[in-house]
Order: structure tokens, then sequence, then C-alpha cells
């Protein structure tokens, strides 16, 4: 008869350390990054004349799990014209987040139509390298 006798190290510290990312998920840790780097890209890339488009846009959370992002700036004659660079109406030619429309601001820098929901779907791909980043950090 054999007899082979396994012993484990460190389940203990992996068990601390798993409860340490659930609780880092719980607390919005993913989320909070997923949202900064939404908000930045969506600035980013985000149209540019004056600069009230870029500034006007923000990110809150609405839940430990969930954000919106938000612009409400007006055009002189007092238009929410986010909408418009976002959406597009018959005047203005917009993409597809997964292909927005690539165009030149009046600044010159290069910037997208849509801005918002491209910078969303450009965020989400990278979520896999995103959690790593953040989160995989607990087991280190």
């Amino acid at each position: 008869m054999v007899t082979v006798r396994v012993r484990t190290k460190g389940l203990q510290q992996f068990i601390s350390q798993t409860e340490n990312v659930i609780k880092a998920l719980d607390e919005g840790v993913l989320t909070d990054e997923l949202l900064k780097k939404t908000v930045r890209r969506a600035k980013y890339r985000g149209p540019r004349d004056k600069g009230n488009l870029v500034s006007g846009i923000q990110g809150t959370k609405t839940g430990r799990h969930s954000f919106k992002i938000i612009c409400e700036v007006t055009n002189k004659r007092g238009d929410p014209y986010p909408a418009y660079l976002e959406e597009g109406t018959r005047f203005i030619r917009v993409g597809t987040p997964e292909n927005p429309r690539a165009i030149r601001s009046t600044s010159g820098k290069t910037a997208f139509l849509p801005y918002i929901s491209w910078a969303a779907w450009k965020t989400a791909q990278e979520v896999d390298k995103i959690f790593k980043d953040k989160i995989l950090k607990y087991y280190s």
C-alpha cells in the first residue's frame, strides 16, 4: 500500500486576500476606475471649440456597480448641443461607438462623434485589463 500525504500552505492567506478582493469590489473600486477612465476618454475625444463641451462632461456613480456620464452645456442660443454631437442630426453625421466618425475640432484636435458612447465602448473593451491592474494587486 502506498500512502501520499499532501499538505497545503498559504490557503488561509489566499482566503484572506480573496475576502479583500470581494470587499474592494463591493466598495466599487472597479466601478470607480471604469468611471474615471470613461470620463477621461470622453473629454479627450470630445469635440473642442472653446472647451465648454469638454469641461461639461461629468461622471457620477449611481450605485456601487453603476455610473452615468452627463454633459449638460448649452450654446449661445441656449440649445443643449451635446446631444446633437453624440446622437447626430440630419445635418450632423455621427458614427457608431464601435466605428465613430473622426473629425478635426476647431482646436485642431481629432475628435469622435459620438464621443461619450465611444468612450464607454472603448473602456468596456479593456475591463479585463483594468480588473487585473486594480483588483489582482490584492493577491500580491
